[in-house]
Formats: C-alpha cells, structure tokens, sequence
C-alpha cells in the first residue's frame, strides 16, 4: 500500500471525514514524489506482492495533487503489478479520459486497474464535508470509471453506527450496472475518543471488539465496530442486487480476477 503522503505539516489529506482513523493517533506514510514511491517498490521482492494499493492516509487524487495521483498510476504501470486506488474525488472531464487512457495501458499489458469509489452515507453530509462531492455525483462516477474499461468497486467504508440502512439501500440501487463489487469495512476507531466524539459526539460505542489494524503496520490497539446488522444486510441485499460484497480487498480481487 502507498500513498503521496501527507498533504503538508497541517494535515494529511485535503478532505476531512471525521470517522477516518487520520483525525487520530495515526502515523502518516512517507511523502514522497512518484518517482521515489516506484523505485521504493522496485526494490521490493517481486514475488512478495502482486498488486499495488494506492490508498492509506490520504487520498491522493484530490486537489491539488490530482495530477500527480494520475502520473503515478502511469509510472506503476511498469511494475507489471495490478493496481487498486481509492478515492472520493469526482474527476473532471480531461481528468477522466487520461485515466481511461490509463486502464487502456493496463489492460494491454494484460493487468487490471481497480478504481474504488468511496461512498458512506447519502443523508448525513457531515460525514463526507465539502469539498467532497455529493454521494450521486461519486456513484455517478462509478459508472463511467467502468465504462472507461477500469474495474470499478463501491467502498461503503467504514460502516457507522449513525447511518440508517435506509442510506445503504439508496447507495446500492445506484451501483448496479456501475459496479463490479462492493466493499464494505469495518470501522477502526482509536480508544483515546477522538473519533467517536468526532462521529458520536458525547456518546461511545457499547460494542467493539479490540485489535490491530491487518492492513497497516501501526502497532495500536484500535477499538473495532463490527456493525453485524448492516453487514448482514449488505449480504442480502447484494445478492438480490447480484452484486459481489466482500468485507476485504483481497477476496474482490481474488473473486475478479477469476470471473473477469
């Protein structure tokens, strides 16, 4: 997994979701230029991974480093490695054909290039503030991220426990025939109270399981919300919807890249 890093010495990424684990104790990914992030995975044991995650701390598609995110998925192109970015910025026009210009590289090369489109909620804008655009314009995206040849995902992550399953079932009707899959998460949330009081206000979890994170190399013991109910929904409701649903990257693009 990589990153562009940190935005600056003020934050590290320029939208600001107040359930993400960065509002927390979280150490930031080393900002480096594309060309150190590539040579930094050059020198990396070719058989240790097969697929390059950009995603992490910060999202590294906004503005102002939309460009940039755009240069490294070409110059990761030569790792001859899958890869997988996340993002909630909506591309504008110009944008959007290079990246389609990207996946056409990719796939020539015989390799797939997975574009997540994060969505949380469709009726609590607080939890995705602007500049992030609207949860239609994001699902919209979806669409066209599948129709520019990219194996499009929906990440509905993390799943909150203030967001009705109301909010869900809208998010899902609008994914169908735009997405490949659908990803859920779990939500990570630091045991100092930064995020709940963020999300909750005065109020706390009353369950939690306690864990590391498995994605990341972070030594902290995170509280973990399961949200069960709504990942039982999510079971049934993709399924009727025949649509993929995984709670990890790993089994999407296992599940892909065999059916695809």
């Amino acid at each position: 997994m990589v990153s562009l890093g940190a935005l600056n010495s003020f934050g590290h990424c320029p939208y600001s979701c107040p359930f993400c684990y960065v509002q927390a104790d979280f150490l930031s990914y080393p900002a480096l230029g594309v060309p150190a992030i590539v040579q930094w995975l050059s020198d990396q044991p070719s058989d240790t991974f097969d697929i390059v995650y950009v995603s992490g701390d910060t999202d590294s598609f906004a503005p102002p480093r939309t460009l940039e995110g755009l240069f490294l998925l070409e110059q990761l192109l030569a790792l001859g490695k899958d890869v997988l970015f996340t993002t909630r910025m909506v591309f504008g026009d110009s944008a959007l054909d290079r990246l389609g210009q990207i996946a056409e590289m990719y796939a020539r090369s015989g390799l797939r290039l997975f574009g997540c489109m994060s969505v949380a909620q469709s009726t609590i804008p607080r939890l995705e503030p602007p500049p992030i655009a609207s949860p239609l314009a994001r699902l919209k995206q979806l669409h066209t991220f599948r129709a520019a040849g990219l194996i499009a995902i929906l990440a509905v992550r993390p799943f909150l426990p203030i967001v009705p399953l109301s909010d869900y079932e809208w998010i899902l009707a609008q994914a169908v025939d735009g997405a490949h899959a659908v990803l859920g998460e779990v939500w990570y949330v630091d045991t100092e109270g930064v995020l709940e009081s963020n999300v909750l206000g005065s109020e706390r979890l009353q369950t939690y399981d306690l864990a590391t994170m498995p994605f990341d190399n972070n030594l902290a013991t995170w509280k973990v919300y399961m949200a069960h109910e709504t990942q039982e929904f999510f079971s049934v409701r993709c399924r009727e919807l025949g649509l993929p649903f995984f709670m990890r990257s790993r089994p999407a693009i296992d599940f892909i890249r065999a059916n695809l």
